[in-house]
Formats: structure tokens, sequence, C-alpha cells
């Protein structure tokens, strides 16, 4: 891995190290947004590290949720060095390494309903056929839904 590479790792998971903190203290990701009056959906692709979290933005959010930013920055280059190895490419053994995600980080099993502020999300049961079955359908143009709501 290149230098280039490891730095935008880095700063990837620096936003899911500072998005596993806010969840962890019980917050959202919108509400800490919004009391930073930023858009939650840009705060979010911060977070999800799809963009480099500016540095302005990373140690407002930490105020905001009352953390010292040196242990979400120490915290995410843990991380990098023990999936990566260090920089002079020395890798940890396998053993000494764990799960190092963050909470939050695989939340691709969920969907989102609404938009802006109604938007709300559900986790996708691993059975989904059955506990869903008749409950989200699939209209016509110009039919009205219909409440599926059990």
């Amino acid at each position: 891995m290149n230098k280039r590479d490891r730095s935008e790792l880095f700063a990837r998971y620096v936003g899911l190290a500072l998005k596993g903190r806010i969840i962890t203290q019980g917050k959202t990701a919108k509400a800490v947004a919004t009391e930073m009056q930023r858009s939650p959906a840009a705060f979010n692709r911060w977070l999800n590290g799809k963009v480099e979290i500016p540095l302005s933005v990373f140690a407002e959010a930490c105020e905001v949720i009352d953390v010292e930013p040196h242990t979400i920055v120490e915290d995410a280059y843990s991380r990098l060095c023990l999936e990566h190895g260090e920089r002079d490419g020395t890798m940890h053994p396998e053993d000494s390494s764990e799960d190092y995600s963050y909470p939050g980080e695989h939340e691709s099993n969920v969907i989102v309903g609404g938009f802006g502020q109604n938007a709300s999300t559900e986790e996708i049961p691993e059975n989904v056929e059955e506990e869903w079955a008749g409950l989200y359908a699939a209209q016509k143009k110009g039919v009205e839904p219909e409440e599926h709501t059990p």
C-alpha cells in the first residue's frame, strides 16, 4: 500500500471512529449535525468515509460530543496499523489483531424510507420475506398506495 492510499484509508478510519463514538454515546449523526448547523447528509458522508472529513468539522464534532480529538485519531491510526501494518511495513501477528470495526460501520443492512427530516431507518431482518410479507408492495403508476401496516 502506498503512502497516499494509506493516508486516505486513515482519513476514512477517522470518520468511522468518530461515527462509532457518536453511536456509543447514544447520539445520532443527525442530532450532532443539527447541533453543528451542518447538513446531515454531508455529515454522514464524512462519517462513512465517502468524503474526507474537514479538520474543522472533525474538531467541532468532537467538542459537540465532548471527546478529545486525539483519542479518535489514535483509535483510527491503531486500526490502520493493525490492519495494514506499521509505516515500515512491519505487520502485526494475526492472533494479536482484533475486529477493529466501529459501531455503526456495517450498517449497509438498513432500509431508509422517506425524505429529509421524515426519513426513517429499519434494520432488515434475516428472514425478511417472512417478516415483511405483504408489508411493502410496488404500485402501478397513478394508483393510490394501499396501507400495508400490520
